[in-house]
């Protein structure tokens, strides 16, 4: 049986880029995850930065427009709660809901790693559980 492949789609609320960064490292040395073009095609959607007034606004459209497709997990304190600048982050924003977080500044790609794929995984299993009669 071939290696299942987690497809990632990143999406920079206006981070500073070191959890980009961090994220792009990570991926490009694991062979079982690679990006996806779009959210659609995506297996977990990765969130970073703090989620400006602009970017709060598109991300949740994008994600609503995609349905409940893949989990999204907040990558680094920016996109948790907005620090440093005091608000912000998917704890201030209605309406997107948000499986899991990572905290760090940035948080390290092993640990980036980890949390992608354990967020694919949960999301498999309960996907798993609604379809079966």
């Amino acid at each position: 049986m071939a290696k299942r492949i987690i497809r990632v789609y990143r999406f920079n609320t206006g981070s500073c880029g070191g959890c980009d960064l961090e994220i792009m490292a990570a991926i490009s040395d694991n062979a079982d995850i690679a990006w996806a073009a779009t959210p659609q095609e995506a297996d977990v959607a990765v969130i970073t930065g703090p989620l400006t007034p602009g970017a709060k606004a598109a991300l949740v459209a994008l994600m609503r427009d995609s349905g409940d497709r893949a989990p999204i997990l907040a990558v680094g304190r920016c996109a948790i709660d907005g620090h440093p600048f005091g608000r912000g982050g998917v704890a201030s924003t209605a309406g997107l809901v948000v499986h899991s977080s990572l905290d760090g500044c940035p948080p390290a790609p092993l640990q980036i790693i980890e949390a992608i794929r354990r967020a694919a995984g949960v999301h498999e299993e309960q996907r798993d559980k609604r379809m079966t009669p």
